[in-house]
């Protein structure tokens, strides 16, 4: 399958698409679908989005087009995208072309559009039996808001759910380290409080991690006591690369996100302390070469005054919490 973006050349297959499947139309809006609806879902958007802000995607396998995705860029925020919607042709139903969709998705932002770190959505409380699992098993959570739905006859409820991607800091590239093998390195200067990375990956248990530890190199953080996220392994994301420092220049913002400690230079390498997201056993000898280096890193260093007083509440969420319970 491969992944296009649509214009109004092609509003006959996106029309076609829409009618093999009127029961999500019917949910959505209480009627079936009209012979307009493609051309609609080609060029309607909300005023505040510019018309280069907006794509409709669609997936191909051969010449039928079996999934259609509308995708804002920038809503409602610079660092956010907005899924309008993703049907599936009725046709190809549940042979996971929603899933592949989703997929190809992710990586036109990834690759398109640096900037988005978040991807964003809205169910309708008459489409949620068949959309919220779905969108339950691509990674989103749901955000806990809601607003009123009308459209003509249909009164309803969306809720928004949300994602957040894998992501690094365009600034970032990948170079040879003095500290260790490769590094990040910041090829423009990046401002103090500027988020530099975002991670995201497969959810495990600790007893799951410590079977995947044994076969080195695995990258991965704890997000709570019995939960960590492993970064994907191929291809190993950018902000895998990140080495550890005594005297780092980013520190935790939230459970997944990394922002910048100081103003760092073009030139400097990125780098985190380990200790400050590491709740597992875990030991490293440190060769960062800072005047604060500490020799060996380890999945204790959470306990030490001298670091939770350094780093204050910027720790990953869980070792904070073991922190104010012992």
């Amino acid at each position: 399958m491969k992944l296009a973006e649509m214009s109004v050349g092609d509003v006959d297959a996106v029309q076609e698409l829409i009618e093999s499947d009127p029961g999500y139309t019917e949910r959505i809006t209480g009627y079936p679908p009209g012979s307009a609806d493609a051309r609609s879902l080609l060029v309607m958007r909300p005023e505040s989005v510019a018309e280069d802000a907006k794509v409709v995607l669609g997936v191909w396998d051969g010449d039928q087009l079996v999934a259609v995705v509308d995708l804002l860029r920038g809503y409602p925020n610079g660092h956010t995208g907005f899924i309008g919607l993703l049907q599936v042709h009725g046709g190809r139903q549940g042979k996971r072309i929603g899933h592949a969709a989703y997929e190809l998705v992710e990586k036109y932002v990834a690759g398109n559009w640096r900037e988005i770190r978040v991807l964003r959505l809205a169910v309708v409380d008459t489409n949620a039996e068949r959309a919220a699992g779905f969108w339950a098993r691509q990674g989103f959570e749901a955000t806990g808001e809601a607003k009123p739905y009308r459209y003509d006859k249909v009164e309803s409820v969306a809720r928004l759910y949300e994602k957040r991607l894998l992501w690094g800091h365009p600034e970032l590239v990948v170079k040879g380290s003095g500290i260790e093998g490769h590094g990040l390195f910041a090829a423009g200067s990046i401002a103090k409080g500027s988020v530099v990375s975002q991670l995201a990956g497969r959810r495990v248990t600790t007893a799951e991690l410590t079977e995947l530890l044994k076969n080195p190199p695995v990258d991965t953080i704890t997000v709570d006591d019995d939960e960590h996220v492993v970064l994907p392994a191929e291809p190993r994301p950018v902000i895998a690369y990140g080495n550890h420092s005594c005297d780092p220049n980013l520190w935790w913002a939230d459970a997944v996100t990394l922002e910048a400690r100081r103003d760092i230079a073009v030139g400097e390498e990125v780098t985190s302390d380990y200790g400050t997201s590491t709740g597992v056993p875990y030991e490293l000898e440190c060769g960062c070469g800072s005047s604060l280096c500490r020799g060996v890193v380890t999945g204790d260093d959470w306990r030490r005054p001298e670091l939770q007083e350094r780093y204050g509440d910027h720790w990953i969420p869980a070792l904070l919490k073991r922190q104010q319970h012992s």
